[in-house]
């Protein structure tokens, strides 16, 4: 079962699986390990701006205002449209953002590579 939800945070390890440039769907995804016998995915969708990590050592995702942004040189505020929320995301020694729509997430035993549920695959 998929939630949606305004925050999200783990200690896993994430990668950024798949951006859909036409959808603005961002995938982060966290495998399987000997530890975790569960992959995690969430997706942020109508993402407009955004700066992340192509992998994270945990992954903390949070709403947050638009003040949160004028540290970022690429002036993403100007990038909000309506419907639009800003999000802090950081993992272990960094600090980003994402601007764009709703925060899902879903836990499942799929592999790594296996298509995600939250893309309607």
């Amino acid at each position: 079962m998929s939630k949606n939800c305004g925050s999200f945070q783990s200690d896993r390890k994430f990668v950024l699986f798949s951006y859909s440039a036409s959808h603005g769907a961002l995938l982060l995804r966290s495998g399987k390990t000997n530890i975790h016998q569960t992959r995690v995915d969430v997706l942020l969708q109508d993402v407009r701006a955004m700066e992340v990590r192509a992998w994270s050592d945990g992954l903390q995702i949070e709403e947050a205002g638009v003040d949160y942004l004028q540290g970022f040189r690429s002036n993403p505020a100007e990038m909000i449209e309506a419907g639009n929320k800003v999000y802090s995301v950081r993992g272990a020694g960094w600090e980003g953002f994402v601007v764009g729509g709703i925060i899902s997430y879903v836990e499942d035993e799929k592999n790594f590579s296996e298509p995600s549920r939250l893309l309607g695959e």
